[in-house]
């Protein structure tokens, strides 16, 4: 990184956002580093390195709520229980095969946010109903798609929330890859809810399709209102498949992506049947 001049270490997160915002755009904010040392802006002469402004940890609320700092590593992440559990496992499937373990000690969740391209991790916190927490000149707390979709200008991401789920509910999640670690060619996340046995929300959300985490709102109409059976399962990977619209490049065409999205879509949902305690 030749053209960095100036290295800063806040203690916490107030100085942290004035160095950021004083230097301008010459300045990055330094989480993992695992991407920036690749990618470093030529324009940049700043770090300013998080590792000391207490922005990491993993906390589940009394509401059943999960708070995750950004500065937490993926291994840290994995490690804690009230993570993994969360959604019946959901966190723990992106994870469990999330990169080499040299890579998950070094990289954090809120630089992976940040970077905002190639991820497993989003597409099971869009399913997740993920709210990111951000700061500026003052905090806000904003629903981690409208953050994607339109990210503020200079900002600190803090943490990130995954609310508690309202009743029974499982999440599931799997990837397809020509090797483990290889980008994923296409990922699937899954989130339910049920409700009296019959689905009370569903989020069905594809990535890596040529945008980050896509959700599909006909596949989970499919389900929702519905008990969870083997026809309500083919009828959103159905829906999928008719749904997506995604890439086509030298890995693989769009026909086929879009056929492991409804080979995806139907594994997910059936591990989150099992999850549920329910009989698919």
């Amino acid at each position: 990184m030749p053209t960095i001049a100036h290295y800063h270490r806040p203690p916490d997160l107030d100085t942290a956002w004035q160095l950021l915002r004083d230097a301008g755009g010459s300045a990055r904010l330094l989480a993992g580093g695992s991407d920036l040392v690749l990618r470093c802006p030529p324009e940049v002469d700043t770090l300013i390195d998080l590792s000391a402004a207490g922005l990491a940890g993993v906390t589940r609320r009394a509401d059943g709520s999960l708070t995750i700092g950004a500065m937490t590593t993926f291994s840290d992440l994995l490690a804690a229980p009230a993570a993994t559990d969360h959604l019946g496992g959901l966190l723990h499937d992106v994870l469990a095969d999330f990169g080499s373990v040299l890579h998950r000690n070094q990289a954090t969740v809120g630089g992976h946010v940040a970077r905002a391209r190639m991820s497993d991790l989003i597409p099971g916190l869009l399913a997740a109903d993920a709210e990111v927490v951000v700061r500026t000149e003052d905090t806000r707390t904003r629903p981690l798609a409208d953050h994607l979709a339109a990210p503020p200008g200079a900002h600190v991401l803090t943490e990130l929330h995954l609310p508690a789920p309202p009743g029974p509910a499982a999440g599931a999640f799997t990837r397809f890859s020509r090797s483990a670690f290889d980008h994923a060619l296409l990922n699937v996340a899954v989130v339910v809810h049920l409700d009296a046995g019959v689905v009370h929300t569903a989020r069905v959300v594809i990535g890596e399709t040529g945008v980050l985490g896509r959700r599909l709102p006909d596949a989970e109409a499919a389900l929702t209102g519905k008990p969870p059976t083997p026809s309500a399962i083919d009828a959103a990977a159905r829906a999928v498949v008719a749904g997506l619209d995604p890439r086509q490049d030298a890995l693989a065409s769009a026909d086929y992506r879009r056929h492991l999205a409804g080979v995806g879509t139907r594994r997910c949902l059936q591990q989150v049947v099992a999850r549920l305690g329910e009989v698919a």
